[in-house]
């Protein structure tokens, strides 16, 4: 049994060599693992049912996976009978490795249009969430027996055990004798005891580490490809959703050829790919500070670009499903990039100040105390590059609120009147309080940049949200019927002139609703309760809706924001110019807004009368 006392005192002990150093990259990797887990459940959560939520799901699963067992050895001075265990941790990076290569050829289809792409990409809305894993694993495992076994071809797993200064005991996770006899160096006897496990890196595993590498430049020029045709087809929404996951695996192939330059670089300071012999605890082998710094980093590297590629892909699928993720998403980019950033900084320092001078804890003081000084401006600059990388992206509802607070704001100070309409703006469409700050510091934040309205527009499109979207009306009066032939076709994707229930639950607009709602609204739409939607009853509920159900409580939201406005009973220029845009956010038609007027004022005069 090696001993190495309680955990909290083994870490303590080992801070300030390059051990803690790599517990502390291999624990931040665990943490990163838990993270995308947590990204993955906001993708699922913002909606289960549609294939790409569910594709994206899988990918960051994948990466997490991968995150947890990259550095699994390093997080703790495990025992020699965990070695078993650890084991198949490296089979299961390596399956998520190339999992991730399929996963990322196939990730350009959900953008495309050609009939497989469209076939490739159903898929994954529930076969293939099962089927690849198991394929991938099937392939590792058939591919490692013929070679010999997991530990051949993937490689084998080295335990180095010291109490104190002078022989050490070893073995291995194939129970081989280590090729070396194990030395423990007095430099590390602050450490002792200790148990160190290192890997190597097999003949499959060389071919493993550059495979996503290849997925990540298909996935990147494809997506190139489906941006150039989606920019000619004007779809704004689309068109950013492509942008961010591009630039997702833009991250990731950048990153992945950082970690292929470490391990040649590594290579090229040994002399030999990493074998059982390459350990700090032979005395035959001389391992400078650098080889020593650079092994963890590249996992690390794959660890930043599965975060970096997390955070993007899910501001691309769900910012226009969740209200503010964008917001949330800067935040956590900046303060990870900078605690990274901070961490790797404050372990480098400390190992070089404890190389030269024997005081790790100068270089650790040094560090601490210029990022705190320097918090600020590095998280201001930090914020600037998320803000890049992840561009404010606003709902329809939002939209529609930040016009009204530009006619408010025109004048350079907002009267009583037109806060109060602002108020009722955010009540009506569920904008919080929070939220409704946030909205109006941004586009103050955006003005003084030399922004104006026009360039919301552009980004945006029109604001002002359309309560008919679910069937393609305008929200004017007459209804117009070519639109909700247009809306209905656009649903039927297969056409054959009726609307599945899968076809309506994957349309745009339906598909941002809970699934419980999707299907009851499918219910209510189907009169005849065949299982599916002609055009007669579309056509129907469309109009039903239109001007029956939608306009009652909207109504009265217009009302109300019409009384905020004639409380002085003057109603100025820019007041009627917001409830003009009230009115387009409500899908009420000038012609109603003016009749809800009348009705409103003739209620006053019979009022005064009485």
């Amino acid at each position: 049994m090696a001993d190495v006392g309680s955990p909290v005192d083994y870490y303590i002990r080992s801070l300030g060599s390059f051990v803690g150093y790599w517990h502390m990259l291999a624990i931040f990797s665990i943490l990163s693992g838990i993270f995308l887990l947590f990204l993955a459940y906001l993708i699922f959560k913002a909606n289960p049912s549609k294939a790409k939520n569910r594709f994206m799901v899988l990918m960051l699963v994948t990466e997490a996976l991968r995150c947890f067992t990259s550095m699994l050895f390093w997080v703790y001075a495990w025992p020699e009978e965990m070695l078993n265990v650890l084991k198949p941790g490296r089979v299961v990076y390596y399956t998520m490795s190339l999992q991730l290569f399929f996963l990322y050829m196939i990730a350009a289809t959900f953008y495309s249009e050609k009939k497989w792409a469209k076939q490739v990409s159903e898929f994954f809305r529930f076969h293939g969430l099962y089927l690849l894993p198991m394929f991938c694993l099937s392939v590792i495992l058939v591919v490692s027996y013929f070679m010999g076994g997991t530990s051949e071809s993937i490689g084998d797993i080295s335990w180095v055990y010291c109490q104190e200064v002078g022989a050490g005991t070893g073995s291995t996770a194939t129970g081989t004798t280590l090729p070396f006899d194990v030395t423990c160096p007095e430099e590390y006897e602050s450490i002792y005891p200790m148990t160190f496990t290192n890997v190597t890196i097999g003949p499959l595993s060389r071919v493993l580490l550059f495979i996503p590498l290849i997925g990540a430049i298909v996935a990147t020029v494809a997506l190139s490809r489906s941006r150039t045709r989606i920019n000619k087809d004007d779809d704004t929404n689309l068109m950013g959703e492509v942008r961010a996951v591009r630039l997702g695996f833009i991250g990731k192939t950048s990153m992945q050829v950082t970690t292929t330059l470490i391990l040649f670089w590594m290579i090229s300071l040994i002399g030999e790919p990493p074998s059982l012999r390459v350990n700090p605890f032979n005395p035959d082998i001389e391992l400078s500070n650098a080889l020593l710094a650079l092994p963890p980093l590249m996992p690390t590297a794959v660890v930043l670009a599965a975060l970096f590629e997390g955070i993007i892909f899910t501001y691309a699928v769900i910012k226009n499903d969740m209200f503010g993720i964008d917001e949330q998403l800067r935040k956590t980019f900046t303060t990870t990039i900078f605690a990274g950033l901070g961490a790797i900084l404050f372990l480098v320092a400390t190992e070089l100040m404890e190389s030269v001078f024997d005081q790790g804890w100068i270089g650790g003081v040094f560090i601490g105390m210029t990022l705190l000084i320097l918090r600020k401006p590095i998280i201001s600059t930090l914020g600037g590059v998320s803000s890049k990388l992840i561009p404010e992206s606003h709902t329809k509802e939002e939209l529609g609120y930040l016009e009204m607070y530009y006619l408010a704001l025109k004048d350079k100070k907002i009267t009583e009147n037109e806060r109060s309409m602002l108020d009722l703006q955010a009540k009506a469409y569920g904008i919080t309080e929070k939220r409704k700050l946030y909205l109006e510091e941004w586009y103050t934040e955006m003005l003084q940049r030399g922004g104006d309205n026009t360039d919301l527009a552009k980004r945006y499109g029109k604001s002002g949200i359309n309560m008919m979207s679910v069937f393609g009306t305008t929200g004017e009066a007459p209804i117009d019927e070519r639109e909700i032939k247009e809306a209905f076709h656009l649903m039927d994707t297969n056409k054959d002139n009726v609307i599945s229930p899968s076809e309506f639950s994957e349309a745009p607009e339906v598909s941002k609703l809970p699934e419980e709602t999707r299907e009851e609204l499918f219910d209510e739409i189907d009169l005849n309760k065949d299982g599916v939607i002609q055009y007669d009853e579309f056509r129907i509920q469309a109009q039903v809706t239109e001007s029956e159900v939608l306009t009652l409580n909207k109504e009265d939201a217009y009302i109300e924001a019409y009384k905020v406005a004639m409380e002085d009973l003057i109603i100025t220029d820019d007041e009627r110019k917001m409830l003009n845009i009230q009115a387009k956010t409500l899908g009420i038609s000038q012609e109603r807004a003016a009749e809800l007027e009348r009705e409103y004022n003739r209620s006053l005069d019979f009022t005064e009368a009485d």
